[in-house]
């Protein structure tokens, strides 16, 4: 199933930008529970998609997909917000199989990553993300 996806997301990889790649090579690279990193336009269209080795999805490409596009509309929703309460920093969803965290990029982009593991190790793997953002690219 993958093997679709990665062939749709090479083709569009040029998107991203330096910081980008160096991201996601650190997320996968030094995040042992990191199963799988996304990142998407504000349109949904999928720029760059890494996947830990012998991952094996639990979401149908159209359900990733999908999924993404509710990410999108809840952040837009959230940045109505951002005159009164800031600018949103990332979110976290977790679910009984995988922990989720979304997180906007400065440049519009928004990073979409799927941890497992238990509840404790990846609050310190999502804010190794975070901080990893703020220091790199400005979050």
């Amino acid at each position: 199933m993958f093997f679709e996806f990665d062939l749709i997301v090479m083709s569009v990889a040029k998107n991203v930008d330096e910081h980008e790649e160096k991201l996601l090579n650190m997320i996968l690279g030094e995040i042992p529970s990191s199963r799988i990193a996304i990142i998407c336009d504000r349109d949904g269209n999928i720029l760059w998609n890494s996947v830990r080795d012998n991952t094996t999805s639990y979401l149908s490409v159209d359900e990733t997909k999908d999924s993404l596009r509710r990410s999108i509309d809840s952040w837009k929703e959230r940045d109505k917000l951002s005159s009164k309460i800031g600018n949103g920093k990332y979110a976290i969803v977790a679910y009984d199989k995988i922990k989720r965290i979304t997180l906007p990029l400065p440049n519009g982009h928004l990073l979409f990553v799927s941890l497992e593991g238990e509840e404790f190790g990846n609050v310190q793997n999502i804010m190794t993300i975070v901080n990893w953002v703020n220091a790199n690219m400005g979050l």
